[in-house]
């Protein structure tokens, strides 16, 4: 959140306010220490204040203060509470508050940003971002970008203060970019240690303490403001994407919470009651219902106030302003009471001399529904507030005195006058009209419109939306025609791009007209297309999403683009795919973490139109590197994918790392990254051990199947996972692990065939590799098809015939790893005449296994398979249909034979290093007075064990 304030500020003695300490103890307890002012005409009272309203409370359970995260101790009136937003403070601590109210949090933010919100899920010892309120069993949304919390029925009053992660402008040269930290407050590791001084600031039991969103840098609230501004995104600067070189006028972000938003009101309409009273003290009261304007009742979206059962209109009034987090004197407003007849909806004005017991009278005892409305002393004239368009400029908004007949045009004006700039011409500026309602919404007001009238229809329709609007002055510049990129999938494949530009518009309307087609996978069905209006890319998303071709659902997002002259040249970026749907849950939440540690622009979720989006937006970048985070079938995936389009890109071989998600994770456990990744370990330190990895090069082979009496034309699909016959199934495919003939794929696709049947089952490693127990025992003492394999196959190895003896599976790897971490050729023996197995040696090693006990042997580590041979080249007649598997993928194949040779294409692997490179210190410098100061302020590299925590 972009506060203000300063920790070491003190009240200035003009404030008539009482302090704690002072002489006047008693009357100190019946005041507000929060003073209603407003934030444009007397910016020290804001910055001093906050506008919290505090009043003094006891405490039944412990409790701890928000700023310090200290206990308040006591018997009675241990501290003081906001009454807006649930703030608790030592007396102590009034003075250094930095935390602004969520009354006025909203005010405080200059450039706003819309959240992406996840589905409602639950969460434990996390702390709701807009009541302060800790979440217990209740659902709640998340920012998957920031790290934002809040409960449903608080979504109206969130703060759209989400990180910026791109906002390229052609305009700025790389270095006139100024990088800022971007604050976010609470939610911190327990374990959290402040960068300053050192001392711990993380906490589970309030929400206290700042977390910076790119750097993650920690420290107390008290202490973040000494701090640096600048941000140097910390120690992941080198393979993070700079938000500077990146454009991605529209986001999925903002369609998705624009598509998600109807789905949430219901559930905001069911927890705001419950959100709002849950932890209220009062033990007797009365729930009624309040509407802040006439759209709140058309949806039924209306806030909740507990008030005594004899209380006076005053008292609601103040209550109702609470629940709308409304910071403004209550004499301002007043309530009337809403009657429906006959569907004409009328209102009438409460007096004075009403209370809640006369009304629930009138009502026949249901409690009544109102209207707060503003007390319109003058509609002839108002004030606005206009920000500044330049996001770099530190200026305050500036109010402007306008009425019915001033428009735009003349607002422009004054407020060019306000901000000093008096040799612009109103001509070469704008208005904005941005409303912050579930998000961002804007507008170029037309300069013949009259804002306060608007303002006033606006104030009629819902209170909350008018205090909601602002206005920025921003200067036409010449449009730079910043394209919306978007990518379709699921189209029919092999065609032509005159083909797939008629397909696309045929579905769209004239009004989604595109620019262009940029690019087109012809062999995957895919095409990225351009918009020059933002606004029809918008309306084209949310036609395509939903429309099907040939019984196919269109696979549909937009995507950013990368400008290679604004990436400084020290920069790899990484490019993250994440395979959702590998290790069960863990894959979702790996995906959330990584997008929080780096730009959420590069990482790409596989389940969204695979590996083609990513590697369309890397294909300009003459060097990057590649985290693919799942099995060994979704590296084969990627690789595949890689050799169709790479020799389309720039860099056509990028070295790639493994975070192992799937059950075996053979190449993973090669090449260093682990046997499987467990929730809660560090994939902060995995992201800077991928930065020290080494590059190591992995053979490749191509296997083709010809079967018996057929000949096919050659697909270039491979690691189809079609277990059907093999009529169906292409016959050609690229092997980067093992392929297995006989009683191991026999096995391979028992445990596929029962994982198809029930795929809910099989989101466990463990419970997996009990189903290949099980499928083995099974086997045992039982005739098989595989027996006596050596009769039934013919193998050539480097056109030699080879010599079998008495087996029923075979084994040729690639890597010295098969079934979760077995090695089945064994250490390199002297007296052997065979060389040690590596899988850059361009060879592939031949074992024969002897059945069900001799595998579970080689898994257990008591026995090797039998070597059979060494060979580059290698063919095998097949006299009968056989189980077959490649890389773990399995099906019944026909009688035939099958050829494995190199192919001419090797991927470029990151091993993982034995001792970690010691790197330079990344961390930004503190200023100071003194050399002394610097040196006790200085900064250090955050630990990775803290960060793995949040």
């Amino acid at each position: 959140m972009n506060v203000s304030g300063n920790p070491r500020r003190v009240r200035p003695e003009k404030q008539p306010v009482i302090l704690p300490g002072s002489d006047c103890k008693e009357t100190m307890e019946s005041l507000s220490f929060g003073r209603r002012v407003d934030i444009t005409a007397d910016t020290e009272s804001a910055d001093t204040y906050h506008h919290h309203t505090f009043v003094k409370k006891s405490f039944h359970r412990p409790t701890f203060c928000h700023h310090c995260t200290e206990m308040l101790w006591g018997i009675t009136k241990q501290g003081l509470t906001c009454e807006v937003c649930n703030f608790v403070s030592h007396e102590r601590c009034l003075y250094n508050i930095v935390t602004p109210c969520s009354s006025v949090a909203s005010d405080r933010i200059k450039e706003p940003v819309p959240h992406t919100w996840s589905d409602p899920v639950q969460a434990r010892k996390k702390f709701c971002n807009v009541c302060r309120r800790k979440f217990d069993d209740g659902v709640l949304l998340r920012c998957e970008v920031c790290e934002y919390y809040a409960h449903l029925g608080c979504l109206d009053f969130v703060v759209s203060d989400c990180r910026k992660c791109s906002n390229y402008e052609e305009s700025k040269e790389m270095g006139e970019k100024k990088f800022v930290h971007h604050w976010r407050e609470g939610n911190l590791p327990p374990s959290g240690k402040c960068a300053l001084c050192k001392c711990k600031c993380g906490t589970t039991e309030c929400l206290s303490s700042m977390k910076c969103s790119w750097c993650w840098t920690m420290a107390h609230c008290g202490c973040y403001k000494q701090l640096p501004q600048s941000c140097n995104y910390g120690a992941l600067a080198e393979i993070l994407m700079p938000r500077s070189c990146l454009s991605m006028p529209v986001t999925n972000a903002s369609v998705k919470a624009d598509l998600a938003s109807k789905d949430l009101k219901a559930n905001m309409m069911e927890n705001s009651a419950e959100t709002r009273a849950k932890d209220d003290e009062t033990a007797d009261g009365q729930i009624v219902k309040i509407y802040d304007g006439y759209i709140a009742l058309s949806k039924r979206n209306f806030k909740t106030i507990q008030v005594q059962k004899d209380a006076t209109i005053q008292q609601m009034i103040e209550a109702a302003l609470r629940a709308y987090l409304i910071k403004d004197e209550a004499s301002n407003y007043y309530l009337s009471s809403v009657s429906d007849t006959d569907g004409e909806i009328t209102e009438k004005r409460l007096s004075e001399l009403d209370n809640l017991t006369s009304l629930t009278k009138v009502s026949m005892g249901k409690a009544p529904s109102l209207f707060l409305r503003y007390e319109d002393k003058d509609t002839r004239r108002g004030t606005i507030k206009v920000f500044s368009g330049d996001p770099d400029t530190t200026s305050v908004p500036r109010p402007i005195s306008i009425n019915s007949h001033i428009s735009v045009e003349e607002v422009i004006e004054m407020a060019l006058h306000k901000f000093r700039i008096d040799d612009g011409d109103p001509n070469d500026y704008s208005l904005m009209e941005v409303v912050l309602d579930k998000g961002v919404q804007e507008r170029v007001m037309e300069r013949y419109e009259c804002p306060w009238p608007q303002l006033l229809k606006a104030r009629r329709n819902s209170l909350k939306q008018m205090k909601q609007t602002r206005y920025y002055l921003r200067k036409n510049e010449q449009p730079t025609m910043e394209l919306a990129r978007m990518y379709v999938g699921s189209l029919p494949i092999n065609l032509s791009e005159f083909k797939y530009k008629q397909i696309i518009q045929k579905m769209l309307d004239e009004d989604s007209m595109f620019a262009s087609i940029d690019m087109v996978y012809a062999q995957y069905g895919s095409a990225c297309v351009s918009f020059s209006d933002h606004e029809a890319a918008v309306k084209a998303y949310k036609i395509l999403k939903d429309t099907t071709y040939e019984d196919k659902l269109l696979t549909v997002l937009f995507i950013p683009e990368i400008h290679l002259d604004k990436l400084p040249e020290d920069h790899c970026p990484l490019l993250v795919f994440v395979n959702t749907r590998s290790g069960g849950c863990q894959g979702i939440d790996v995906q959330d973490a990584l997008r929080k540690m780096l730009n959420p622009h590069q990482v790409f979720d596989l389940d969204q139109g695979g590996p083609l989006p990513g590697l369309h937006v890397f294909s300009q970048l003459k060097e990057y590197k590649a985290l693919i985070c799942g099995g060994d079938g979704t590296v084969g995936w990627v690789l595949s994918c890689l050799d169709d389009i790479g020799q389309e890109s720039v860099c056509s071989s990028p070295p790639i790392a493994v975070l192992p998600l799937g059950t075996g994770n053979d190449l993973s456990r090669v090449l260093k990254w682990g046997g499987g990744y467990q929730q809660g370990d560090d994939l902060y330190q995995m992201l800077q051990t991928v930065m020290e990895a080494e590059e190591v090069k992995l053979d490749r082979w191509t296997v083709v199947f010809e079967p018996e009496g057929k000949h096919t034309e050659i697909d270039n699909k491979s690691n189809s996972s079609n277990s059907s016959s093999g009529d169906d199934m292409p016959n050609l495919f690229v092997m980067n692990n093992y392929f297995g003939i006989g009683i191991d794929a026999d096995l391979c696709l028992g445990f596929h065939n029962a994982r198809e049947e029930k795929p809910e089952k099989f989101n466990n490693r463990v419970y997996n590799k009990i189903v290949y127990l099980r499928q083995g025992m099974q086997k045992l003492g039982r005739k098989t098809n595989c027996r006596e394999l050596n009769k039934e196959i013919l193998i050539d190895v480097d056109n030699k015939r080879l010599k079998l003896p008495t087996l029923e599976g075979i084994l040729i790897l690639n890597i010295s790893s098969w079934g979760s971490g077995a090695d089945p050729w064994g250490s390199s023996d002297t007296q052997d005449e065979f060389q040690r197995a590596s899988h850059d040696d361009g060879m592939l090693e031949i074992i024969g296994l002897t059945g069900v006990m001799h595998l579970g042997q080689i898994q257990g580590s008591l026995r090797n398979g039998i070597r059979l041979a060494q060979a580059s080249h290698i063919r095998i007649s097949m006299k009968t249909d056989m189980p077959v598997q490649v890389d773990g993928e399995p099906w019944m194949q026909l009688s035939g034979e099958v050829v494995v040779s190199r192919s001419a294409l090797q991927a470029t692997m990151l091993k993982k290093r034995k001792h970690r490179i010691a790197r330079r210190n990344t961390e930004p410098a503190i200023s100071g007075d003194s050399a002394a100061q610097r040196d006790q302020a200085k900064l250090v590299a955050v630990n990775s064990e803290e960060i793995a925590q949040i």
